[in-house]
């Protein structure tokens, strides 16, 4: 790696360590007061109380036979490409 580029990534790590722990502290000093820190709570619970809604919980759930079906064949599809990838690599090195 050039010594430049090299020298440009490590000061670009210590930054970003310096705005982490910048964070860390202004964090810190903002909920050190109670208000605050209820205010903050509050928030938290909100976004949780969305989350936490019967729409999110069946993300990604099929609801019918059909949709079922249809993603176990997709997961089938990458299943496959992944072994002959693997069988092609294991050929080629015989």
């Amino acid at each position: 790696m050039d010594k430049e580029i090299e020298g440009k990534l490590i000061a670009v790590g210590k930054i970003t360590k310096l705005v982490g722990a910048a964070g860390a502290v202004a964090g810190t000093a903002y909920l050190s007061k109670s208000e605050n820190r209820k205010k903050v709570k509050a928030q938290l619970n909100k976004a949780a109380e969305k989350l936490n809604t019967k729409y999110v919980r069946n993300l990604g759930k099929p609801s019918g036979i059909d949709d079922a079906e249809m993603v176990d064949e997709g997961a089938m599809t990458s299943v496959r490409y992944y072994n002959k990838l693997q069988q092609k690599s294991l050929d080629s090195k015989l």
